[in-house]
């Protein structure tokens, strides 16, 4: 089992009061059957957080697919390197 380290941020709650945050996010989740879009269960047991993912509707060839796709990265209204040409 491959674990990752995470930091829990500060979120924001009703009337702005500081809440625990998790942002789970990262291409590595491609591997694992999580893609954009899917739902999830969040299960608490003990001090351990679950997260499986629900039953979504992608079949075998989509998530192979999607799996497979490159990531597009937004480059901007500048191009990538951000100057004017």
């Amino acid at each position: 089992m491959q674990a990752k380290e995470l930091k829990i941020y500060k979120g924001s709650g009703r009337n702005y009061a500081p809440v625990p945050q998790i942002i789970i996010q990262g291409k590595w989740l491609r591997p694992l059957g999580f893609f954009v879009g899917d739902k999830v269960t969040v299960t608490q047991e003990g001090n351990r957080l679950i997260v499986e993912k629900c039953k979504d509707g992608h079949d075998t060839e989509e998530e192979a697919a999607m799996a497979a796709e490159p990531v597009r990265r937004y480059a901007g209204p500048l191009g990538r390197c951000g100057r004017w040409s």
